[in-house]
């Protein structure tokens, strides 16, 4: 099968819009306290799995998981990139949207991001996602990143569009 292209920044677009088996909201919150790498092709792409999270909570307006900052996630001089932060937000607040179970899948349109304190190598970031409104075509969400000094790392915000799943 030949690779698509996928453009960076653009990392919902690596969710498939038809999943065969999709779990719903009861089932994601089984892993709870775990890494979504445990879930397996139900809910993880290649980046998802690259970054690790673990899901801390989830319920189906918000999503708060937890991410090492490992040293090739940073600028030379060890702190998070600004990429990573990017990554970090797009990929929470793309499996929130997209949380198994529902019966469409979204892409997103659209972030911007502040990018606000620092974040170091060693330290576990926490990245809580929120819908703020879910609409017939479009999504609009808000996600936060903290450090363990409970300070913002960065705040974002983006819009994704929902495709049905036939």
């Amino acid at each position: 099968m030949p690779m698509r292209f996928v453009p960076a920044g653009d990392c919902a677009l690596l969710r498939k819009a038809k999943r065969k088996e999709a779990m719903d909201i009861l089932e994601l919150k089984k892993y709870e306290g775990k890494y979504l790498s445990s879930a397996g092709g139900k809910i993880i792409n290649p980046v998802t799995a690259w970054l690790n999270p673990k899901l801390i909570f989830v319920d189906s307006n918000t999503m708060e998981c937890e991410f090492e900052v490992r040293p090739e996630m940073s600028d030379p001089l060890g702190i998070l990139h600004g990429s990573m932060r990017a990554a970090m937000l797009c990929d929470t607040l793309g499996i929130l949207a997209n949380h198994p179970g529902s019966e469409v899948s979204a892409i997103t349109t659209g972030m911007t991001i502040d990018f606000i304190a620092k974040a170091f190598v060693g330290e576990k970031v926490t990245v809580i996602a929120e819908i703020i409104h879910k609409g017939s075509r479009l999504v609009y969400m808000s996600g936060t990143i903290l450090n363990e000094k409970k300070q913002i790392v960065a705040k974002g915000s983006t819009r994704l569009f929902m495709l049905n799943r036939e």
